[in-house]
């Protein structure tokens, strides 16, 4: 086997065909389709191609293509300029957001602190007004309890009296001290 492979080798050439020597019209047409391109024909001989065709190949890959002025549509760009005032108006936001979260934890911990202070001041008003300091206070400042003798009560069952004598000045003067009491009177109603 090993032969007649090593004779089909040796003999096997370009031009030859194994099996019909019919020309297949349309092989190139399925080669087109199959792969997109065709392969050059067996039988021609390949062009060479020259260092001038390889530059001027190289140069229209190159050249840079020219587009053609286009006018602005208003429209885009209104729609841009909104666009980047939104942005502005989302970054600025977010600043104050950062501003106030720093706010906020600068007073949590002066809520903190006042909470600290106010559970020490707590404890020391509870500790001014603790009877037994009072009394401690008061006996090591000399003060003892009153005697029966020293307590008087004041009868408050009769209703209050009172007379109220002022001279009734005439003339400009005390016109002029009753204006500005009633005017004062008004000042201090509307406060």
């Amino acid at each position: 086997m090993a032969v007649a492979s090593a004779a089909k080798k040796r003999h096997a050439r370009p031009q030859m065909t194994n099996g019909s020597l019919a020309y297949d019209f349309r092989s190139l047409e399925r080669q087109l389709e199959d792969t997109g391109r065709m392969e050059p024909d067996l039988y021609t001989a390949p062009l060479q191609e020259t260092a001038a065709d390889v530059i001027s190949r190289a140069r229209e890959h190159t050249k840079a293509r020219v587009r053609v002025g286009q006018r602005l549509n208003p429209v885009i760009a209104l729609g841009y300029t909104a666009l980047a005032a939104m942005l502005a108006m989302l970054v600025m936001s977010y600043v104050q957001l950062a501003a106030l979260s720093n706010s906020v934890v600068s007073m949590r911990s002066q809520l903190s602190a006042l909470q600290e202070d106010q559970t020490a001041l707590q404890v020391k008003y509870e500790q001014a007004f603790d009877l037994s300091s009072v009394k401690e206070a008061a006996e090591a400042a000399g003060m003892t309890q009153p005697s029966e003798s020293q307590i008087y009560y004041i009868d408050l069952s009769e209703p209050d009296n009172a007379h109220v004598y002022q001279s009734q000045g005439d003339g400009l003067g005390a016109f002029l001290e009753r204006l500005g009491e009633r005017i004062y009177a008004a000042v201090e109603y509307f406060r």
